[in-house]
């Protein structure tokens, strides 16, 4: 195998598109789909990819590169390749020749996305005979494709393609993250974990300590790439010594897979971000807790989660063992739903509802626009190359406000009750305003509740998010579905608001360097700020209209 990554690696050492470490990966995916019987050809070179059949021994299914039509040269051949191994990384290989079906369309349209042929392309995408499905199915591979090369022509291609997805009907988004309310109880028993394992009489200190060190790195992972939307890969190749501390300030530098193409490129990487005191201390506190189990070239230590495993078989399995890598975020991933969130806790979670470790850079991409941050600083801190490249990742307002407003309300309430079908918000420590002693014996009859003050100081358009509002509890009973259409107006209100944030940030795309850019910058930040009062607004009503329960 060794053999081979040098040679794939010395072919493409001039490819704009392609890093070494994209190239290794794919070569060493490859190889080990083939040692288990998957991958049938012979290399990553092969023009024909024949995988076993999944349903059916004894079958292959193919994946053939001659599809495209348009002759590309071995850096452009090779970059593809790479691309469909990444989403072997992922996917199923019947899944990948879908994609790679809907790739060929789109590549054979374009000329393998030539200027003088993106009119075509969007032209393509309007005709009728093209169902919805399709031209999901076909943007959706076109997007990760760019997403993964950044092709110099992928940001002219973003802008028009933008401009199609919001006038098209789509059936299904290209990306599909967890519900909010599963993404959420992931994080409420990460947490929730650790707190508990301290106290879990069952476990010595030795088994504690190793429990605590075994999903450390879930830990870190979740925290970390939620607020900086670095690539998995990124996390996993984080330096040991990536922490430093200057002038009072804390910073975590990152290891970049994709490096700009020259210098004259809108986006300057940033490598060294700046952190909070506490995410400092939860990366240092990990370094230190790791720090006698031997080497670790990256953040995470591979020999600490041998110790954990108290057997050979991590050992056997792994060559490098000074080394973290996506494979073995994954698997620690599926173990944190099996062993905590399944079996400690006793929770189900649908495969179909569970987090991937590339979610969390889309959900730290819309949380970042949505925080009215400049579309060029949010380009910097994703490694972009371009400021387009982040068009798609932006697509999960739905998730942000669930997101924000359970921020809002979870310092005193907690999830308490929990199926598959539904997470409850349950007042349990907190007695709601609504319900307290009114501010003087005036009842002033409104249309939902009363108002308890007989000088009438309105403090709000909504009299239920005045201080002075008051309704007993069979009240709040008969008036629930008025009361739920005003948490749903609320939240249509934030929609509009943060569409008109997404339409800014097209806007700085199209005009980076304009007058128009500086404008837009303003806009940000006076949106913002009414984007974070409607989001109070809108979880004191969801307090209000969860209390009956």
């Amino acid at each position: 195998m060794s053999d081979n990554t040098t040679t794939i690696t010395n072919v493409s050492f001039d490819n704009p598109y392609l890093s070494e470490y994209e190239i290794t990966y794919a070569n060493n995916l490859i190889s080990e789909l083939k040692t288990n019987g998957i991958f049938l050809s012979n290399s990553l070179h092969d023009d024909i990819w024949l995988f076993s059949h999944e349903y059916s021994p004894g079958r292959s299914i193919k994946l053939d590169f001659g599809k495209i039509e348009k002759d590309l040269n071995k850096d452009d051949q090779l970059l593809i390749k790479c691309w469909i191994g990444s989403l072997l990384d992922k996917y199923r290989p019947s899944t990948c020749i879908h994609y790679f079906h809907h790739f060929c369309m789109a590549i054979n349209i374009t000329n393998f996305f030539s200027l003088d042929r993106i009119n075509h392309f969007v032209e393509w995408l309007h005709e009728d005979h093209i169902t919805n499905n399709e031209k999901t199915y076909v943007l959706s591979t076109v997007f990760s494709f760019f997403d993964f090369s950044e092709i110099s022509n992928s940001s002219k291609y973003l802008a028009k393609l933008y401009d199609i997805r919001n006038k098209i009907k789509f059936v299904k988004n290209p990306i599909q993250l967890p519900s909010s309310r599963y993404s959420l109880l992931f994080s409420y028993y990460l947490e929730k974990y650790f707190a508990d394992i301290k106290k879990d009489e069952l476990f010595d200190d030795e088994e504690t300590i190793k429990k605590t060190i075994l999903f450390y790195p879930i830990l870190i992972w979740w925290n970390l790439t939620t607020i900086i939307p670095i690539r998995s890969t990124e996390f996993c190749l984080i330096k040991r010594d990536c922490i430093s501390k200057e002038n009072n300030k804390y910073f975590v530098t990152i290891s970049r897979i994709k490096k700009p193409l020259n210098q004259k490129d809108i986006v300057n990487y940033y490598n060294k971000i700046e952190i909070n005191e506490s995410m400092y201390h939860l990366l240092n506190n990990y370094i230190e807790l790791t720090e006698e189990y031997g080497e670790s070239e990256t953040l995470i230590s591979y020999r600490s989660l041998i110790y954990v495993d108290n057997t050979g078989r991590r050992k056997l399995q792994k060559r490098d063992l000074n080394s973290f890598n996506k494979n073995n975020l994954e698997k620690l991933l599926k173990r944190f739903y099996k062993e905590v969130i399944n079996e400690y806790y006793q929770i189900n979670v649908p495969l179909n509802q569970k987090l991937s470790p590339n979610d969390t850079r889309h959900i730290a991409f819309v949380s970042l626009m949505m925080q009215g941050i400049s579309p060029v600083e949010i380009a910097r801190l994703g490694g972009h190359r371009t400021i387009a490249a982040q068009y798609h990742y932006s697509f999960h307002k739905e998730y942000w406000i669930d997101n924000e407003v359970f921020k809002l309300i979870k310092n005193y309430k907690n999830i308490s009750n929990f199926d598959n079908n539904n997470i409850r918000y349950i007042p349990e420590n907190v007695k709601l305003k609504a319900f307290e002693l009114p501010t003087s014996s005036f009842r002033g009859e409104l249309e939902i509740g009363y108002c308890s003050d007989s000088l009438i100081r309105c403090e709000s358009k909504e009299c239920m998010l005045c201080s002075h509002w008051r309704i007993d509890l069979d009240g709040l009973k008969i008036k629930h579905d008025l009361i739920i259409e005003k948490v749903n107006k609320n939240r249509n209100n934030l929609m509009e608001l943060m569409n008109f944030i997404y339409k800014i940030h097209t806007n700085t795309v199209l005009n980076i360097m304009t007058p128009e850019h500086l404008e837009n910058e303003k806009d940000l930040q006076r949106t913002f700020q009414k984007v974070k009062s409607e989001l109070h607004n809108l979880s004191k009503l969801i307090q209000i209209e969860r209390s009956i329960y």
